[in-house]
């Protein structure tokens, strides 16, 4: 939440420290060059005045004698009188110019340059270069009646005043970089200090709605609202209590006590004035209110006190009021009443609770539906079983045995939960196909005809066609349709073979065959539960999955108590006109 705003401070500090060295470096070369310039210049000028200004002055009245051309002797000698105390180690040397390039008057050291400059007017020409005598000067050329006077300085002394200069120019634009970086920042966290606490405030409350609808408990959801609102107003107490428009009741649900951080869970009608106007005018509301009508919301402690400040929220949605939700604070030296920005993050809160209580109520009429429905689906359940067991009393409890038994075995072998309910549902259903199995088929004593079978051998079809009206059976087919089907393809009424069989009737075969042969028959007396593993055994790989068959070997071995006893200990003699095959099919198919 804090570190998003930190983390663009931290960016806008980088770029403006980089902009702020970009314009200083910028500055700082621009002010060397003008310091050097200025410097130049300033020498320039001050050479012609000192000593341009008196030899225009000397040629000037030698003019007659002179006529711009080399002078003679005589005039040298006036002009070295002028000149010769000026000369000095930093002014090197003295030379004017005729217009045809000739050296008219020389004195110290001139520049090596064959020829001077154009000067016009009173232009002053600088450049610079080397002396005669090699060293670095810097030469300044200006007109002098007819004449081009170059006056030669020492470069170095320049050079060391230039520097002197440019050290100031660095430090002022250092100055100015610090002053500019502090500016930069100053401004960016005045400009910014609203926007970032804004930002702050929808980041908190955006993760306060995540939780809160994450929530569809209406228990949690009242909880988080009162301790959220406290902690957002910097409260001591907080209360949050449901309008009823039903019974036009409020009625408190919870109350936090932020000194001892319990939540109290209530359920209570109250008449409390201002908690009332909240929920009618729909308004927020912040008031200083006697502390004695919230002593009995949150104890006899808050009597001690005079005065508490109340800020009162409703929590409203598509402008209908679901309730309010309260906090109280006691004033003490540094916090008083509340500021703005409390006020306006506990009436987001309530109205992020708003929709976190309308969800959860929502929620709980659907679970109460759900239910509902549950209910209706085990009537039809039961419905159907009732109409099964009143048509073949001898299978009676063989419905609910399987179904347990098939659910064991279908979770040890990884089956999702969701498939369980299916499985079962199928398995307490598996037979319902046999209401429309005659009944002298269902009870005949003796093995059946081939007519008779025939008869038999329909009631996966019968059991696909009853529950295919029902919807919520749809995922109970797999076991309706195939649990008469073998491993081998042998079985019926598809004669599908291998993994072409669903699981879920790959596994509720084994068990089904389990329990009728560990149940009397009409044909044949029931057997013991090692004769029967021992026949579920002998069909590994032909009646039955091998995987299943191994996994509820383990099953029974680990778990006794599913073991069904058989009232004849002895292995019961088939009927003379039963085959093998054929009675483990009888068996299989609990006819």
């Amino acid at each position: 939440m804090g570190g998003s705003t930190s983390h663009i401070a931290l960016r806008f500090a980088a770029i403006s420290v980089l902009a702020a060295a970009l314009i200083a470096a910028l500055a700082g070369a621009a002010g060397y060059q003008i310091d050097r310039n200025r410097e130049e210049g300033a020498a320039a000028r001050s050479a012609d005045r000192l000593v341009g200004t008196p030899v225009r002055s000397a040629i000037e009245a030698l003019r007659p004698a002179t006529g711009g051309v080399p002078l003679p002797p005589e005039s040298r000698t006036q002009i070295d009188a002028l000149t010769g105390p000026l000369l000095s180690s930093e002014l090197r040397g003295i030379r004017l110019w005729t217009g045809d390039g000739q050296v008219a008057y020389a004195a110290g050291v001139g520049a090596s340059d064959p020829m001077p400059p154009a000067v016009s007017g009173t232009d002053i020409v600088s450049r610079r270069g080397r002396a005669l005598d090699g060293g670095p000067i810097f030469a300044s050329y200006s007109s002098a009646d007819g004449y081009v006077l170059e006056i030669s300085l020492d470069a170095r002394a320049l050079d060391a005043s230039i520097r002197s200069a440019q050290q100031v120019t660095i430090v002022s634009v250092a100055i100015a970089y610090v002053l500019l970086c502090v500016v930069l920042q100053a401004g960016f966290w005045l400009a910014t200090r609203k926007v970032a606490s804004e930002h702050r405030r929808l980041a908190r409350l955006y993760v306060t709605g995540e939780d809160l609808r994450a929530s569809l408990d209406l228990h949690d959801v009242v909880t988080q609202v009162s301790r959220e609102s406290a902690t957002l107003a910097r409260a001591d107490y907080s209360l949050l209590a449901l309008f009823e428009p039903e019974t036009g009741d409020l009625v408190l649900r919870a109350t936090y006590d932020v000194g001892s951080g319990t939540v109290a869970h209530q359920q209570r009608s109250i008449e409390e004035w201002f908690l009332r106007r909240a929920v009618v005018t729909n308004t927020a509301i912040v008031s200083g209110q006697s502390a004695k009508l919230y002593a009995q919301f949150f104890g006899s402690e808050l009597e001690t006190h005079d005065q508490v400040n109340v800020l009162i929220a409703p929590m409203s949605l598509r402008d209908r009021v679901v309730g309010v939700v309260a906090v109280v604070r006691v004033p003490t030296g540094r916090r008083n009443a509340f500021t703005p920005e409390e006020v306006s993050q506990t009436v987001d809160l309530a109205a992020q609770g708003a929709l976190a209580i309308e969800q959860s109520m929502l929620f709980a009429k659907v679970r109460a539906y759900a239910k509902e429905v549950e209910l209706s689906y085990d009537s039809t359940l039961k419905a159907m079983m009732a109409a099964l067991e009143a048509k073949d009393q001898v299978s009676e409890g063989h419905s609910e045995r399987v179904a347990k038994m098939t659910v064991q075995l279908a979770r040890k072998m990884g089956m999702a939960d969701n498939v369980l309910v299916d499985m079962e549902r199928g398995a307490l259903l598996h037979d319902v196909g046999k209401i429309g199995v005659p009944d002298a088929v269902l009870k005949k004593p003796a093995a059946l005809n081939d007519l008779e079978w025939e008869s038999m051998r329909k009631h996966p079809l019968l059991a696909g066609v009853i529950v295919s009206k029902v919807s919520f059976l749809e995922g109970a087919t797999p076991i309706l349709l195939y649990h008469h089907e073998r491993y081998d393809g042998g079985g019926y009424p598809f004669g599908l073979a291998s993994d072409k069989i669903p699981l879920d009737a790959r596994i509720f075969s084994v068990i089904d065959a389990y329990d009728a042969m560990t149940s009397d028959r009409p044909y044949r007396d029931a057997i013991t539960h090692e004769q029967a593993m021992e026949e579920v055994a002998a069909g590994s790989g032909t009646q039955f999955d091998p995987g299943v068959v191994a996994s509820f070997t383990h099953l029974m071995a680990t778990h006794p108590e599913l073991r069904v006893r058989a009232a004849h200990p002895e292995r019961p003699t088939y009927h003379s006109d039963d085959v093998m095959p054929r009675s483990r099919e009888a068996d299989s198919s609990a006819a």
